[in-house]
């Protein structure tokens, strides 16, 4: 039997411990146990999903964007503006 937990930082307590040995209190005999601690990183779409606020502001630059909201220039053009910009 293999039992998967994927947990935050918060659920990592006391109670987690109580749901392992829950599963296993009908079992005789002897069984191990083993824990193993994988960090993962939240991949970039993830992070725009959790934050509604951030999404909502992507949409609304896309919208933008889309309505014709656009400046171009040439990489000449770009360094010119850089140069006539710059401190």
């Amino acid at each position: 039997m293999t039992v998967t937990y994927q947990l935050t930082e918060d659920e990592f307590d006391y109670r987690l411990f109580r749901r392992i040995k829950s599963q296993f209190a009908r079992r005789t005999g002897s069984f191990k146990i083993k824990i193993e601690i994988e960090e993962t990183e939240t991949d970039e779409t993830e992070a725009i999903m959790a934050d509604p606020a951030y999404y909502e502001e992507l949409l609304r630059r896309k919208a933008s964007v889309e309505a014709g909201n656009v400046i171009s220039f040439t990489p000449q053009e770009f360094d010119e503006l850089v140069k006539k910009h710059s401190v």
